[in-house]
């Protein structure tokens, strides 16, 4: 909270005019020790004019050599050879103020150098500093920038991830319903219930970023209460282990494995089919598993025109949300395909 307070007051507009107080009071604080105590001003005079002197220089660097050659990325060379230019006039104007128009000029040269050279590092060094803090100003700015785009980039890039899954799967539900209004009226009903309770989950509960897990983990007893309507000759086992209390997690995270197991693990002629769903939380963590078995083909995921997802978008998607925080294990046997995904929750 502190670092982001910080930023707000070093980048905020609304403390731009404070900020720029408080360095021009370091800069009267720092000149008006050097007046009194040295030599480099010869009266208040001198004192004064140099002051204005290195305001106007420091607002034309700020307010017209930054924007001009950094922001808009003109050359280095030509950015440096224009504020050499600037500090140059500027500490000419002082010198010829300070030695000839309010001094006396009776020093010779070099002496009137020697007598001003605290006035010249007092500009320079205030100069400097200016320049040095609008830069770091500028950095931090890209910098949010940056990290703003980043987080549209990949908040478009899940939602779209997202949308991906959704069609997919009502695609293959209401398949199933059409075929089950001619055979059994009476069970195509029931499935369009279940249907609209995973259907408010999706349009209600997922409005937001995360949801509970206990929801997520209905949702999908609810979709495997859904298929069970629809195949007889199965093994289907769903097992929950622990407490889901108070766990949060990203929604359909685990349903695009449940749906390949269904895809790709159901014989049509019902010899050894299974599909064993188990779900566990051992304290923070987040354990889910589907074993089902094969049907002949390999039941890696693949991208299909009816709007399937592929395992390197599952893979994706688990990038941005859980990235460093997760365990993914697929195996594809001779006989079955299993898959473990454990998810750190904290």
């Amino acid at each position: 909270m502190n670092s982001i307070s910080n930023k707000k007051i070093i980048l905020g507009t609304k403390y731009r005019f404070v900020n720029h107080l408080f360095f021009w009071i370091a800069y009267l604080l720092f000149s008006g020790i050097v007046f009194h105590f040295g030599t480099a001003f010869q009266n208040y005079h001198s004192y004064i004019s140099a002051f204005i002197i290195d305001f106007v220089t420091i607002y034309i660097i700020l307010l017209i050599f930054i924007p001009r050659f950094i922001e808009k990325k003109y050359l280095l060379k030509k950015f440096a050879f224009s504020l050499f230019v600037v500090v140059f006039i500027n500490l000419l104007i002082n010198f010829v103020l300070q030695n000839y128009i309010y001094g006396n000029g009776e020093l010779e040269f070099w002496n009137c150098v020697r007598r001003q050279s605290h006035s010249i590092q007092l500009s320079v060094v205030f100069i400097a500093i200016a320049i040095g803090i609008k830069i770091f100003k500028l950095n931090q700015e890209n910098q949010e920038q940056i990290h703003e785009l980043k987080q549209a980039k990949i908040t478009s890039e899940l939602d779209f991830l997202k949308t991906q899954m959704n069609p997919h799967f009502l695609f293959n539900v209401l398949n199933n319903i059409y075929i089950q209004t001619r055979i059994d009226p009476k069970k195509s009903a029931e499935m369009i219930l279940k249907l609209s309770d995973l259907l408010r989950y999706q349009l209600y509960e997922c409005s937001q970023d995360k949801v509970m897990l206990k929801s997520e983990v209905d949702y999908l007893q609810n979709y495997v209460d859904l298929q069970k309507m629809r195949i007889a000759n199965i093994e289907l086992k769903f097992e929950q282990n622990g407490s889901f209390k108070g766990l949060m997690i990203y929604p359909f995270m685990f349903i695009p494995f449940l749906e390949n197991a269904f895809k790709h693990g159901v014989n049509s002629k019902g010899v050894d089919n299974f599909i064993h769903i188990f779900v566990e939380i051992v304290e923070k963590y987040v354990i889910f598993a589907v074993k089902n078995s094969k049907i002949g083909t390999s039941p890696e995921f693949k991208k299909s025109n009816s709007g399937g997802i592929g395992l390197v978008n599952i893979k994706r998607r688990l990038d941005l949300l859980y990235k460093g925080n997760y365990e993914l294990k697929i195996e594809d046997r001779e006989n079955y395909y299993y898959v473990k995904l454990k998810i750190d929750l904290k």
